[in-house]
């Protein structure tokens, strides 16, 4: 006998959230959300206290890092992530001296990839920058199950290849500067013994007692000449 299978389909987020701001948020706040996107992530996320005050980051919620204890900051809009908001986060970020920051929408632009992507690049080793794309999805009439698409997150293989470059770099700028210390000591003991060597030979020679009245003195030696 055929074992009954049920068909899986996708549905639209906005079916489930109709205000956003309100439902969204407060969504992503629950430990068990958290601790789905952090599987998705391979990070260890907690609650932190709630949402972020909604004049401050529309759509942000606090959490925190449950292996190193930092705050993590997660921007949630469905519509996606606009420029404006963006900018808040990292504002918001730099506050509170945030180490991760996640966007979460149905999509992530390029522009905000990309923003991600450079930032990514040019941080810090323990600051990490994240989005992920949300989707919902139901086999038959179950409970909607969410399911994080990662769409940008840190390349910690190019991050270990440019540390390694800066160390290279680091070695040999202290390999150069310690030949310019040694060249500049070693021309410093040759200008010194040239100098001593014109010294001495610029020195006066000492000659005899200065001949008087016809006298020539030479080696303990007198020649007397007698002029007419």
């Amino acid at each position: 006998m055929a074992k009954p299978v049920g068909k899986l389909r996708k549905i639209n987020v906005n079916e489930v959230w109709s205000n956003e701001v309100a439902g969204f948020a407060a969504w992503l706040q629950q430990e068990e959300i958290l601790e789905m996107l952090g599987e998705a992530l391979e990070l260890s996320l907690k609650p932190a206290g709630g949402e972020i005050a909604l004049d401050t980051l529309a759509g942000g919620v606090l959490a925190k890092d449950g292996k190193h204890g930092h705050y993590v900051i997660l921007l949630g809009h469905l519509d996606g992530i606009r420029p404006e908001a963006f900018g808040k986060l990292i504002m918001y970020a730099a506050g509170l001296e945030a180490k991760t920051l996640i966007c979460v929408g149905q999509e992530i632009t390029a522009e905000i990839r990309q923003s991600l992507d450079w930032l990514n690049m040019v941080s810090r080793d323990d600051v990490n920058f994240y989005a992920t794309e949300l989707e919902l999805w139901r086999i038959d009439d179950s409970v909607p199950a969410p399911n994080f698409n990662v769409v940008c997150q840190p390349n910690m293989w190019a991050r270990q290849l440019k540390m390694g470059q800066e160390e290279e770099v680091s070695v040999d700028s202290a390999k150069s500067k310690d030949y310019q210390e040694s060249s500049e000591s070693k021309g410093k003991k040759e200008d010194s013994s040239k100098g001593q060597k014109e010294k001495v030979a610029a020195a006066p020679v000492k000659s005899g007692p200065a001949a008087k009245d016809g006298t020539s003195v030479r080696q303990n030696f007198v020649y007397t000449k007698t002029f007419s």
